[in-house]
């Protein structure tokens, strides 16, 4: 950390913080994010999933054990819709990840600002959020937890996938992800097995994103990304998404058992959405991920032909 002037804050969550930064002496402004050392099993994943020149400092003993207990894909995900990942320090106290400045805010900001998206800028938008997981899945890489919230906006208008704590590789279970953990910890069995269901609920993703067989006991998948992929256009177009309940239990039972409310937009509702729209919809929240639109089918779908998708 002796490299990186700190500004100001950035965000903040409840067990994180966002800050603004610079690396000393160079005009090279970055993003750093402090974690809670509870957050280990994410940032270390975030890392290895991100980069393989993997710079690092202060790494205690179990982390050169982490590394050697499974190789993880080890591709450097250089890509104009995905962050770019630059480094992470440990610190006493915390774990700090660098990644790429991005000043406009999570598109999750954009839409409680705004209230809803018109039907071209989702077009433009989508757009960017399928060219940035296209490139992952090509890697063997599953977002896993496709949300609003960790999807960034830079400078230019252009939106990137930001957050890999909870991705995974495709050869990668829940299990071997918590049979790695537990090398890394010292606890009572008690805590132990709290901290790997605390852990094990934090990697199937956020529920109102989730696709109906992952809610079933899957595991993620290519598939599961297009779901959410679907309740992210969605929440971009109405300001919220297909599915949504402050009660888990009754959220499960919409996802599995209800069709979503066509989409409407409270600001304009005479300007209804288009049918090419609606059917992508349609395919991406398919709940039978065998019927679902697959990678191919997506990347050619007339509605993204409509505008110049540069």
């Amino acid at each position: 950390m002796e490299n990186i002037n700190l500004y100001e804050e950035l965000g903040r969550g409840s067990m994180s913080v966002v800050y603004k930064g610079r690396t000393m002496g160079t005009l090279n402004y970055v993003a750093l994010k402090c974690s809670d050392k509870a957050k280990r099993p994410e940032i270390t994943n975030h890392s290895h999933l991100q980069s393989s020149a993997m710079v690092h400092r202060e790494l205690p003993q179990h982390q050169s054990d982490f590394n050697s207990s499974k190789v993880r894909l080890c591709q450097d995900l250089d890509h104009p819709n995905i962050v770019r990942f630059y480094e992470w320090y440990e610190t006493r106290k915390h774990l700090w990840l660098v990644v790429e400045l991005c000043t406009g805010g999570t598109l999750e900001s954009v839409i409680i600002r705004d209230g809803c998206l018109p039907e071209d800028v989702v077009r433009k938008f989508g757009w960017d959020v399928v060219k940035g997981l296209e490139h992952i899945h090509k890697l063997g890489i599953i977002f896993s937890d496709l949300t609003p919230a960790k999807i960034l906006l830079d400078s230019s208008g252009m939106l990137k996938l930001g957050n890999f704590c909870y991705s995974k590789t495709k050869t990668d279970t829940l299990e071997d992800f918590l049979s790695l953990c537990s090398t890394c910890e010292e606890t009572g069995k008690r805590k132990h097995e709290t901290r790997h269901q605390d852990i094990k609920k934090r990697f199937q993703g956020s529920p109102a994103y989730m696709a109906p067989e992952i809610l079933q006991g899957s595991e993620t998948t290519e598939t599961s990304d297009l779901w959410a992929l679907g309740c992210v256009l969605y929440y971009m177009y109405t300001g919220k998404p297909p599915f949504l309940s402050s009660y888990y239990s009754e959220l499960k039972e919409m996802i599995l058992c209800q069709e979503p409310s066509p989409p409407t937009q409270k600001v304009s509702p005479t300007t209804p959405p288009s049918q090419n729209f609606q059917n992508l919809l349609k395919r991406l929240l398919n709940k039978n991920p065998d019927r679902r639109m697959n990678l191919p089918e997506l990347m050619k779908n007339c509605f993204w032909t409509l505008k110049d998708k540069n």
